[in-house]
């Protein structure tokens, strides 16, 4: 149901209903849709609503335009809503949530880490965070989106491992068997892998980026064959474009620095439309405080990355089932599943944390 007393806005979320093959009832104030909250399995707010929503208790996902983004995320904080999407650049996202709540076996999506500026650690998040919930029995997918990058063989330590690698789908066609896929991939530390391999003939020693088409196509084959997928997406805009399309939101890694957050905040705005949070990476200097670099950013923050002693090593190692043992790092991850799972920034990162080792 979406509560609106905008036509405008009734059409756009029409468009993605319909989309996602999803039923769509429209109520103009709240008193046509309390009376109907039986028959609906989420309500989506318009922007132009005041009231909250008492006696609701279902996935809530305030919506309206982009003029409206900011007082929106105050909307959603108070409505204590699962998230905000921004019509028309969310719309991809939002028909892909709806179809979750239609089709409620499909896994907990796709997620892309972003460093807000170049070295800012997002390839370890991805790595940790791949890790750490394949530790908990779900079948994950770690994908390489940054040809430009280090490779997440060597980060995985799987240079040696047979599979398939990016390269090898170059040519495929058509659509991917889910099984098949998941069967064919190297599993490092328990994670599923799609990287792009040690060898690169390429011009200029990088490998090209498969066409759109095979890419979405792993990407829908991924979706069904893994409970999460997490995506290293790089910074380049083909990767943005390409991969970015298919994440059902985003995870910025930010330095805890001023530069680095003005960075971020330019990043943001060419992401697709989807969900965003920050995650910082310290040492915090000054007194600073993590969601400082958040609002720098413009993005609501989600906690901070742990300080781990030579994490390089200990990854290059193949010992990335030791880190994700650490107290601090499971916390993290799981305020990450948190978020994505659309509770909100986690408590005790809303209250602040101002540790210097961190």
């Amino acid at each position: 149901m979406v509560i609106s007393g905008s036509s405008a806005l009734h059409g756009e979320v029409a468009r993605v209903s319909s989309a996602a093959a999803v039923g769509l009832l429209v109520a103009q104030t709240l008193e046509q849709a309390s009376v109907r909250w039986d028959e609906v399995s989420a309500i989506l707010v318009g922007s132009d609503v005041e009231a909250g929503l008492p006696g609701w208790r279902g996935a809530t996902v305030v919506v309206g335009p982009a003029e409206d983004a900011a007082r929106m995320w105050v909307q959603a904080s108070r409505l204590s809503a699962d998230m905000v999407a921004v019509l028309p650049d969310s719309a991809q996202w939002l028909a892909n949530y709806l179809t979750r709540l239609r089709e409620p076996t499909v896994g907990t999506g796709i997620v892309g880490i972003v460093g807000g500026c170049g070295g800012a650690g997002a390839s370890t998040l991805a790595t940790l965070f791949a890790v750490g919930t394949a530790a908990s029995e779900f079948p994950v997918l770690l994908v390489d989106g940054d040809q430009w990058g280090g490779g997440l063989d060597a980060a995985m330590a799987a240079g040696e491992l047979p599979g398939l690698r990016w390269p090898d789908l170059a040519n495929a066609s058509g659509p991917i068997n889910p099984e098949q896929l998941a069967a064919s991939l190297p599993r490092p530390a328990g994670v599923s892998l799609l990287s792009w391999g040690g060898d690169t003939p390429d011009v200029g020693g990088y490998p090209e980026m498969p066409a759109p088409a095979v890419i979405n196509e792993v990407m829908n084959a991924a979706r069904a064959a893994f409970s999460l997928v997490v995506v290293d997406v790089g910074r380049s805009s083909e990767s943005l474009a390409v991969l970015g399309v298919h994440c059902d939101g985003f995870i910025v890694v930010v330095p805890a620095r001023l530069q680095a957050a003005a960075a971020a905040a330019r990043l943001v705005k060419d992401l697709p439309g989807a969900p965003l949070g920050v995650v910082v990476r310290g040492p915090l200097r000054d007194g600073a405080d993590i969601h400082q670099v958040g609002a720098a950013v413009g993005v609501p923050c989600i906690g901070t990355v742990p300080k781990v002693r030579r994490v390089a090593d200990i990854l290059d190692d193949g010992r990335a089932q030791e880190l994700v043992k650490r107290r601090k790092v499971r916390q993290l991850n799981g305020d990450l599943l948190d978020w994505m799972a659309g509770h909100g920034t986690p408590a005790h990162a809303v209250a602040g944390q101002r540790r210097a080792d961190q």
